[in-house]
């Protein structure tokens, strides 16, 4: 049965390879180290090694402003927040209101809102997504089949009960791993970059191939020990043709997620210990 400590239902979440990257934290002797997601979406995976004791402290990072909004809401006002939980109506009424907030000057909190609603309302999560049933209600699933108010308030208090565990920034991938590189800490670095081939469906920020080879660039100098996801695609195995890598199959479960993925490390990072918590796992 699947662990979910996150509030939020992501494109491609990396809840699903929970088993083999706490196994990376013992083989490396990383346990009670600090970690951190340049690119953390719903964080699902961050807040697990967070909650069951693996990590220290967790910094998530997300350029979108619409999914920073909403963990700063829920860090800053977590009990505002669920108050609103409680009260709003999940309906396409509000579905319409929550989807004109997207893009418009408003401030984070409000944001947040809207982020958090259209993220349980759409299909699979994807905020700029159709919402679920559709406009007139007619699908087997209805607008709040992923809204259980109780258990989304439960996530979310117990997230605020850590909060000064947790940072939260709103930088670009590259200033933020840059930023980490500098801190006299130890450090584990996962990037999990918008896909190479589909990420202009799932993500308000996708990459172009040179958003990609600056990251590479960028990634190939840091210190610290990292590793980074991606769909299993030639042009990103050439990027990162000296690094030691794994190929494995997703779970059936992750949505929006198609084919094999490969995990790149870098060279300090040991995982052939660890690499049986994966599905038919092959090192390249």
């Amino acid at each position: 049965m699947s662990i979910y400590y996150s509030p939020l239902r992501y494109p491609g979440g990396k809840n699903c390879i929970f088993s083999f990257v706490s196994k990376i934290f013992y083989e490396n002797r990383l346990i009670g180290a600090n970690y951190a997601e340049p690119y953390a979406g719903g964080a699902g995976l961050a807040l697990r090694l967070l909650f069951e004791g693996y990590v220290e402290h967790i910094y998530i990072n997300d350029l979108d402003r619409s999914i920073y909004a909403f963990w700063k809401s829920i860090l800053n006002r977590p009990d505002e927040f669920c108050q609103w939980i409680k009260d709003v109506d999940v309906n396409i009424e509000n579905w319409n209101k929550y989807k004109g907030i997207q893009g418009k000057g408003v401030n984070d909190f409000e944001l947040g809102k809207s982020t958090f609603f259209l993220n349980r309302t759409n299909i699979s999560g994807v905020i700029k997504g159709g919402v679920i049933g559709g406009q007139r209600q007619k699908g087997k699933y209805k607008i709040d089949a992923r809204f259980n108010k109780k258990s989304l308030i439960n996530r979310i208090q117990k997230i605020a009960e850590v909060k000064n565990r947790i940072t939260v920034s709103n930088l670009d991938g590259l200033s933020f791993i840059s930023n980490l590189d500098k801190k006299q800490e130890e450090i584990f670095i996962y990037l999990d970059p918008p896909y190479y081939q589909k990420g202009a469906d799932l993500y308000m920020n996708f990459y172009s191939k040179e958003d990609h080879k600056k990251l590479s660039k960028h990634v190939h100098k840091m210190k610290k020990k990292w590793m980074v996801s991606y769909d299993n695609q030639d042009f990103i195995l050439n990027l990162y043709a000296e690094q030691n890598k794994v190929v494995y199959k997703l779970s059936q479960a992750a949505s929006n997620r198609i084919g094999d993925e490969i995990l790149i490390f870098s060279n300090e990072v040991e995982y052939e210990e660890s690499i049986s918590a994966l599905k038919s796992p092959v090192i390249m």
